[in-house]
């Protein structure tokens, strides 16, 4: 047994119960979820590296799973909320409720492709590219952070992606696929299930064709098979694309999310507080009842005299807009004006992106000609693509307009700054050679009388007019632009060429938000499109008896490879049933394993998770006093501890059909003791990582660096093989199962 190459490589004590433990598949990472809703990912097995949320938005943790690629992290919690989180820095993707109760996630991708399954051949030799618009790249993360929102690069990897992988969301009788983890694909209900089980596992095959279900009833544990062929083939180059395409949609609708929050936050607080005086300044002005009397009047002759009344001196040159306070708004506008336009930049690059990909779907519309199949609405993408290059005029207005404004603002404020300060030099008598002096052309003058004739003609004058514009859904006359996208575009002009009208008295937000409609419409109306209703029995592969008055819970573990799926399923605490499952054959194979004879009758097997595609990994502990027990039973274990760390070749448990299994050891290639008494582990067989937690609450983390010789020596050992003598292979249709003779007999 290898115990040399066996090490403790990390040991972590917490507070809380751990719930859930996973490494992650392809980085030095392991992600640990406690009862008190922690959600931490250690490095190196024990530096923290980043948490997920803060403690008032933590619930319970239900489930976990990576992406097949490692980058991004899905978490389930109490509340029914899903979570995706970047593996980079526990950045928060997504957050999303789910429609059920969810117990537990599966994250796959197709893992093998056979020469045939491609049914549009025909067209592998054409470059769809070719057909398409060139998209230019967004901003990468590894620039300089001086943008307010940096893009989320960890859902753009979908570009990179060259298979589909699907996040499985399941409940006891429900099931939710998610493209990408990001776009539901399809909902599976009660209705669609058996009503007298509840699901235990759900996977998929390897060619991501077929849902594989491991559900329990009152007598039994059943595997079966839920064809969704038509929904999920991700070997249909047009679904392919499309899946994709629209979950860069969906991404890209997320980050635009974040950049509008961040906008309308940058230019509703810049001049919050100077709109507020302002207005505070005209309702003591109405309330003292002076005759005729208008904001923009008081500035129209401090423009034309240099005079105004004594109320705006003393009360609004006085308190409100002293000459500090507009230097300060000066250099707060400038700062806020450089910031709003990398925004609207970054934003409108976004939706250029979006309209990218509508236009790419409705190239694969022309090009396959199989949204019928697939069932995906012409109509709702023509009413996205409106909507998306509505906006893209819109955004195109809006840069004009702070782009044209910014100046005249700044001129505006510098202005009512110099005022303020020739105002205060005069009250009290005094001057230097640092007074303010204002530079300025006839045009500045001109274009700040349009200024206080169009915005201040109210009585609250509209000085926040950046924020109005952006976020108004109605705005008064004298801020509707006379745009020339509008007069290009709109259809009210009866142009037969116009494809889009930006609404002119809609505002910015208002045509996102009909842009966000009409995207999530069209998930919509894919996903009830999926709702598959089955009035048949699902086919049934296999059935393991169980014990109908037990209530304890079915112990299991799964594994996918490239051509099958194996579940190892506890009986009892030292009997396993395996089950292999073939996806080219679609055939299901049926072992025993009855481990008394390696641990003895007062051991028990208390986790268990499949190492790779040969080994077992599990922890077990004394049932009873070992001294009570046969020696014999127990000679492969220090009588010292009460608790081992066991990896077993399962092709050599296959193989070695033996009563004799302590005198034969081949099949246990490890067995390590442990100091504390076990409750779970998981492994990555892949590099050889094992992960125990204790009742102490203490996590270790082992490393195992098996030797050559002895894998080998596990792996081919020839044990007198009983298979024929003990079971007959029973095949049926497309079932194939593995029945005990002596079973028959009785």
């Amino acid at each position: 047994m290898d115990t040399l190459n066996f090490r403790v490589a990390e040991e972590k004590n917490f507070h809380s119960e751990v719930l859930l433990f996973s490494f992650n598949p392809e980085h030095d990472i392991i992600v640990v979820c406690s009862a008190n809703g922690d959600v931490i990912a250690y490095q190196a097995y024990i530096r923290k590296v980043w948490a997920l949320g803060t403690r008032n938005q933590r619930k319970k943790p239900i489930s976990l799973a990576w992406r097949p690629d490692g980058q991004i992290l899905a978490v389930t919690f109490s509340n029914r909320t899903l979570v995706l989180a970047s593996v980079q820095d526990g950045h928060q993707l997504l957050s999303e409720p789910s429609p059920f109760e969810v117990r537990a996630m599966n994250w796959v991708e197709r893992t093998t492709g056979q020469p045939d399954d491609n049914v549009h051949v025909q067209f592998e030799s054409v470059p769809i590219d070719d057909y398409l618009p060139a998209l230019a790249d967004l901003p990468s993360i590894t620039r300089t952070r001086k943008h307010v929102v940096d893009p989320p690069d960890d859902l753009f990897t979908l570009d990179k992606q060259s298979k589909l992988n699907i996040l499985i969301l399941f409940g006891s009788n429900d099931i939710l696929l998610r493209a990408f983890g990001l776009w539901p694909l399809l909902l599976i209900n009660r209705s669609s299930l058996p009503t007298d089980q509840s699901l235990l596992s759900v996977t998929m095959s390897p060619s991501l064709d077929t849902l594989c279900l491991l559900t329990r009833s009152d007598t039994s544990v059943n595997y079966s098979l839920f064809e969704c062929t038509s929904f999920l083939s991700d070997y249909h180059n047009d679904y392919f694309h499309l899946t994709r395409s629209l979950c860069r949609i969906k991404s890209l609708i997320l980050f635009n999310d974040k950049i509008f929050t961040a906008l309308t936050e940058l230019t509703t607080k810049c001049f919050s507080d100077f709109q507020s005086r302002v207005n505070t300044f005209c309702e003591i002005m109405r309330q003292q009842g002076v005759k005729q009397w208008s904001f923009q009047c008081e500035l129209m002759s401090l423009l034309a005299t240099g005079n105004c009344s004594e109320q705006m001196q003393q009360h609004f040159f006085g308190n409100i807009f002293d000459y500090g306070f507009a230097k300060k708004l000066v250099t707060t506008f400038d700062e806020t004006r450089v910031k709003s336009k990398e925004l609207i930049v970054m934003f409108g690059r976004t939706i250029e992106h979006i309209f990218g990909y509508l236009v790419e779907i409705k190239g694969l519309q022309q090009w396959y000609g199989k949204f019928d199949q697939i069932e995906f609405d012409s109509q709702i993408l023509e009413s996205s693509l409106y909507n998306a290059g509505s906006l893209l005029l819109k955004i195109n207005e809006y840069t004009d307009f702070l782009h044209e404004m910014s100046d005249v603002y700044t001129f505006f404020l510098r202005w009512l700054g110099f005022v303020a300060h020739q105002l205060h030099t005069s009250k009290h008598n005094t001057s230097t050679h640092h007074d303010e002096q204002i530079e300025c052309t006839e045009a500045d003058w001109d274009h700040l009388i349009e200024f206080i004739d169009a915005y201040c003609a109210f009585d609250e004058p509209v000085l926040d007019i950046f924020a109005m514009y952006l976020k108004s859904e109605s705005l008064p006359e004298t801020l509707v632009r006379d745009s020339s996208y509008r007069k290009l575009f709109d259809h009210t002009n009866n142009n037969k060429n116009a494809c889009f009208s930006p609404k002119p008295r809609r505002s910015l937000i208002g045509a996102y938000q009909d842009l966000k409609q009409s995207i999530t419409k069209a998930f919509e109306i894919r996903t009830n499109n999926s709702i598959l209703q089955l009035n048949k029995p699902l086919p049934l592969l296999t059935s393991i008896p169980i014990d109908h008055q037990s209530s304890a819970p079915i112990e299991f573990d799964h594994r996918r490879s490239q051509h099958s799926i194996n579940y190892i399923i506890q009986q009892n605490s030292l009997q396993f049933h395996l089950i292999t499952y073939t996806s080219p054959t679609k055939q299901c194979l049926v072992r025993s394993f009855d481990f008394h004879h390696i641990l003895g009758l007062h051991r028990s097997i208390v986790n268990f998770k499949i190492y790779d595609d040969d080994k077992l990994a599990m922890v077990c502990t004394n049932a009873m006093d070992s001294d009570n027990g046969n020696s014999s039973e127990t000679i492969l274990f220090n009588t010292n501890h009460q608790s081992n760390l066991l990896i077993v070749s399962l092709k050599s448990l296959m193989d070695s059909q033996t009563t004799d299994f302590v005198g034969n050891n081949a099949n246990t290639t490890l067995s390590y003791p442990l100091k504390d008494i076990p409750s779970k582990l998981t492994v990555d067989g892949r590099r050889n990582l094992i992960a125990v937690w204790a009742k102490n609450r203490k996590l270790t983390t082992f490393i195992h660096s098996p030797s050559d010789d002895i894998n080998q020596g596990s792996s081919s050992s020839q044990a007198p093989s009983r298979m024929d003598d003990e079971s007959t292979l029973v095949q049926s249709g497309s079932v194939t199962t593995m029945i005990s003779s002596q079973e028959s007999t009785t």
